[in-house]
């Protein structure tokens, strides 16, 4: 265990983190970050697309089940 936590604090500790923001990206534009951020952005889009798109079909999937059960019995009667 003290193992363990000494692997992690060293590894913590020994990380440098980069210190960028969204600031940066003009003075980086020659480099084709530009590229980057729109590929990210687009990616995101695609994402978000996907994830309503999924939900539209769950939706209606749940939505023609409900229809189904209701064609089974239909004054709600069970058995």
């Amino acid at each position: 265990m003290t193992r363990i936590l000494a692997v992690t604090l060293l590894t913590v500790l020994s990380v440098s983190f980069a210190h960028a923001h969204v600031g940066h990206v003009g003075e980086l534009a020659g480099h084709a970050h530009w590229v980057g951020i729109a590929a990210v952005l687009g990616a995101a889009a695609i994402a978000a697309l996907a994830a309503k798109a999924k939900k539209d079909a769950k939706e209606k999937a749940d939505s023609d089940e409900a229809e189904v059960e209701t064609e089974e019995n239909p004054e709600g009667a069970s058995g």
